[in-house]
């Protein structure tokens, strides 16, 4: 399956650990800045980057050091059936929470620029917010424990191979993995990308508009934090999404392999450069930063000339004989 994959295992182990370092940093930076300041945690629009972001972190601390040890030892240790079900379980799982997550937090941005009379009730915020939101974890947790951590066939696993080789028997069965590409991949990204566009075109239309430019300024910090990480999520997913999607319908399964390896490879950027994406967005992070680390962006003395007190020398007056 990777015999065609030009990138060496020690290469791959470098740019992955170069990565995650400073990502795993950035997102425990960010999560302390938002949980710790009572506003930006009760936030509507930043409830969604906290589940992002902790998701994230999790994926990070379980995923890619199973990664970085396949890609030292080249092979998986230990190679344990269990071991293979927790790595597959984690990678599926918590890439569709992200994925689905933001799917959804691209309709509800819609909701909270331009029908903000909607959350003027506690009812109307747990039954637009928190019910989609939590359901959609949910849905993802148990649609992979079902078919994953309790499948109903045997799996196969090799041991020489990242993520075992990652294919379950119940994706052999094509109602189980077509749902799961569309439902849980496909359809989100294609969610994601639709609504971001559209919400840039509202948003070039509704800045146009010369008597809503102060409204429009309260929420132009959640349009372009938005905006931003539908960008990282489309550069980085859009393409190997389009691979999986032909493959489905037009393309033999073989055909598109070795472009899924690479699309794959560097999709997990998207979990590294999430953090900083966010990071960048949250205005009010950097002056948290500075105020932490005072020293790193102390101001240089400027010397300025001081003035000398002004002396008065009086004349003698010359002796007349």
């Amino acid at each position: 399956m990777y015999s065609n994959f030009l990138i060496s295992n020690e290469v791959q182990f470098w740019l992955f650990l170069t990565a995650f370092i400073p990502s795993v940093g950035c997102s425990i930076f960010v999560l302390y800045h938002l949980i710790s300041n009572r506003t930006q945690r009760h936030a509507i629009n930043n409830r969604v980057i906290i589940v992002l972001i902790s998701n994230n972190l999790i994926y990070e601390l379980i995923d890619i050091p199973l990664f970085l040890n396949y890609y030292r030892l080249e092979a998986v240790w230990p190679n344990t059936p269990g071991l293979c079900l927790m790595w597959i379980f984690i990678d599926e799982a918590l890439y569709s929470i992200s994925t689905v997550v933001l799917a959804w937090a691209s309709i509800e941005r819609h909701i909270l620029i331009f029908h903000n009379r909607w959350w003027s009730s506690t009812r109307r915020r747990r039954l637009i917010h928190f019910i989609p939101l939590v359901s959609l974890v949910f849905y993802i947790i148990i649609f992979h424990t079902v078919f994953i951590l309790l499948p109903l066939c045997e799996n196969t696993y090799d041991y020489t191979q990242e993520l075992c080789g990652h294919k379950i028997c119940l994706h052999n069965t094509k109602i189980v993995g077509t749902w799961d590409s569309i439902m849980n991949d496909i359809l989100p990204t294609l969610i994601i990308v639709g609504f971001s566009i559209a919400l840039l075109v509202r948003v070039l239309l509704q800045n146009r508009r010369v008597h809503q430019h102060i409204q429009w300024r309260k929420h132009r910090k959640m349009a372009i934090q938005l905006l931003s990480i539908s960008i990282l999520y489309s550069l980085l997913y859009i393409p190997i999404m389009c691979i999986v999607l032909a493959q489905l319908c037009c393309i033999s399964q073989d055909s598109g392999d070795i472009f899924i390896q690479y699309g794959r490879f560097f999709s997990y950027y998207v979990t590294f450069l999430l953090p900083f994406v966010c990071f960048i967005t949250l205005s009010k992070c950097s002056y948290k930063f500075k105020d932490m680390f005072p020293n790193w962006h102390r101001p240089a003395r400027l010397i300025h000339p001081m003035p000398l007190p002004m002396m008065t020398v009086a004349a003698e007056r010359p002796n007349i004989m």
